[in-house]
């Protein structure tokens, strides 16, 4: 059996605070429901200024009540525009050792605390304890015990493991998966301790954690954040082929519809295409975040690795940076160059459609201007030869043409318009 000493359960957990063309409203919202994951009574101090990372309480641990045998704390922070809170939950008893499987108790008391309605950017659990005194348990045994007191599926798990602070530490990691609508990644960090002391000083890392998971989980929702937009950027795409192709119909321009239809058309594309370009900027802010976040995660990883000491090992964490690298901005980057060859195909698109619209109407304009020719040489007509057939009477009194002088002019004027028309025709 997997049995530790003094196991402790953390929970961080990272918010927005203010994104991007956020609203003051909208921002006093994301304060007021931070704020609710904290007991009753307890007040946010922060100002407006920037600050990398401060403290949002006084005193900055609040305690929370739970049963007699558990203890926590909450320590609630700001880093720049994120909020950040821990949630840490222990076993009381620091003596005697615990199964793992109390780290159920501990997550279920630590859930108990969590308001629904927070919306997080992501998340990181620490499991941690200490090795009883002369235990021979192999501790990536035990953390695999640990992993699955707390979960108990594995699938999609990327491991890594460490050392740090003499003892040894584990990294489970499962990526989200969007089509069962998760919202963050499953980030485990399990660090076992070979006596209390190591314990002790590891507490000193928490803050340090705090900055580190933060960078992290930024990176990490940027990048699918960035899958969001680019699936909105094929939505879009694909509605303007649509629209596209209802113009490439072989009948298309032969329906007497068309020219008011493909107004339409061009407005609705344009309209479509101001989405499309608003969402590539997105795909490039996003590219931005991640650039920013990996190297404040480079920053605060070494300053980590400096405060333990040269014999810990925690290049474990270094496969973030690699992956982003290899991966994320590789990623982005080739969807922001077809992304953008996509808009300029979109806009030709649009040039062509327009072109035909254009030499539709100077077809239409050139036919009205036609059927007005040969209606005024028609109307000319009748209005030169309405008098002249009623004096024929005098001359052809036996002619019945001369008793329908208006129909014998509009008769006359129909066949002068006729040859006109047929004459324009010929000349043009």
């Amino acid at each position: 059996m997997s049995n530790l000493i003094y196991p402790t359960l953390d929970l961080f957990l990272y918010a927005l605070k203010s994104p991007l063309n956020a609203t003051q409203q909208e921002i006093n919202k994301n304060q007021e429901n931070f704020l609710s994951q904290l007991p009753d009574g307890i007040q946010i101090e922060e100002d407006d200024s920037e600050t990398e990372y401060s403290n949002l309480t006084k005193p900055v641990r609040v305690d929370f009540k739970t049963n007699d045998d558990l203890e926590g704390y909450y320590y609630p922070v700001r880093l720049n525009d994120t909020y950040g809170l821990q949630i840490d939950c222990s076993v009381k008893n620091q003596t005697d050792p615990q199964p793992a499987k109390c780290f159920k108790n501990l997550k279920t008391e630590i859930e108990s605390k969590l308001n629904r309605e927070l919306a997080i950017i992501g998340q990181t659990w620490i499991l941690s304890g200490c090795l009883p005194k002369d235990s021979f348990q192999n501790p990536e045994d035990i953390a695999q015990d640990c992993y699955y007191a707390l979960f108990e599926d594995s699938d999609r798990l990327q491991k890594g493991k460490g050392t740090f602070l003499g003892g040894n530490i584990f990294e489970f990691w499962r990526s989200r998966n969007l089509t069962r609508n998760e919202s963050s990644d499953r980030h485990i960090i399990i660090a076992i301790y070979p006596n209390q002391e190591s314990a002790e000083k590891a507490a000193n890392f928490y803050t340090d954690w705090m900055g580190l998971f933060c960078y992290r989980n930024k990176i990490i929702w940027a990048y699918w954040q960035s899958r969001l937009v680019k699936e909105s950027l094929i939505h879009h795409y694909k509605k303007i082929e649509e629209n596209r192709k209802i113009i490439d119909r072989d009948n298309y321009w032969h329906n007497k519809q068309s020219f008011t239809t493909s107004r339409q058309i061009i407005n609705n594309i344009n309209d479509i295409l101001q989405q499309y370009t608003v969402d590539l900027l997105k795909l490039s802010f996003q590219k931005q975040v991640i650039e920013i976040n990996l190297s404040d995660y480079q920053t605060r990883l070494t300053f980590i690795k400096e405060k333990a000491g040269k014999d810990n090992q925690l290049d474990l964490f270094e496969d973030l940076i690699d992956l982003a690298n290899r991966k994320y901005l590789l990623q982005i980057t080739k969807d922001i160059e077809n992304m953008q060859l996509g808009l300029q195909l979109l806009k030709d698109t649009i040039n062509a459609i327009r072109s035909h619209i254009e030499v539709e109407k100077a077809a239409r304009d050139r036919n009205f201007q036609e059927l007005v020719a040969v209606v005024g040489a028609g109307v000319a007509t009748v209005s030169l030869l309405k008098e002249p057939v009623k004096d024929c009477k005098d001359i052809f009194s036996k002619t019945d043409i001369c008793n329908y002088p208006f129909s014998f002019s509009l008769a006359i004027g129909v066949l002068v318009g006729f040859g006109f028309w047929l004459l324009r025709k010929r000349l043009l």
